[in-house]
C-alpha cells in the first residue's frame, strides 16, 4: 500500500471517529431536548390548574398561591427558553454531522482510488521485472 493511500486510510479512521463522536453529542442533544419538552409541558399544565379556589382564603393562601404561580411562569420560561436553543443546537449539530458523512465518503473514494491506482502501479512494476518470454518461432 502506497504512503498516500495510507494517509488517506488513516483520514478515514479519524473521521470515523470525529463522526461517532458528533453522533453522541447529537443524540445527548436529543435526550436534552425530550426532557425539557416533558417538562415543559409538565409546567404548562400546573399553571393552567393553578386557579385560585372559590370562597375565602387567607392571606397566606393567596400569596402563597401567588408565588409558585409566579415561580412555574418563570421556570416554564426558562424551560421554553432552553427547547429553543437546544432546537438550534440540534439543527446546528445535524448539518455538522451531514457534513462529517459527506467528508468521510470523498475521502473514502480517494483512499479507494488511491489503492487501485498503488495496484494497478505494482502490477505494471511486476509486470516489466518479469523476463521476457521466449518465442519458439512456432506459429
Amino acid at each position: 500500500m502506497s504512503r498516500k493511500a495510507r494517509l488517506f486510510e488513516l483520514m478515514v479512521k479519524r473521521e470515523k471517529i470525529e463522526l461517532r463522536r458528533k453522533s453522541e453529542a447529537l443524540n445527548t442533544l436529543l435526550s436534552d431536548y425530550d426532557t425539557m419538552q416533558n417538562l415543559d409541558e409538565k409546567l404548562v399544565k400546573m399553571l393552567r390548574e393553578n386557579h385560585p379556589k372559590q370562597g375565602p382564603q387567607s392571606v397566606y393562601a393567596l400569596k402563597s398561591k401567588a408565588w409558585y404561580g409566579r415561580e412555574m411562569a418563570r421556570q416554564q420560561e426558562f424551560t421554553s427558553n432552553r427547547l429553543e436553543f437546544l432546537g438550534q443546537e440540534i439543527i446546528t449539530n445535524r448539518n455538522l454531522l451531514a457534513q462529517n458523512k459527506h467528508k468521510e465518503r470523498i475521502i473514502l473514494d480517494r483512499a479507494l482510488q488511491e489503492r487501485k491506482t498503488a495496484l494497478i502501479e505494482n502490477e505494471d512494476r511486476a509486470e516489466k521485472s518479469r523476463p521476457p518470454r521466449a518465442h519458439n518461432g512456432r506459429s
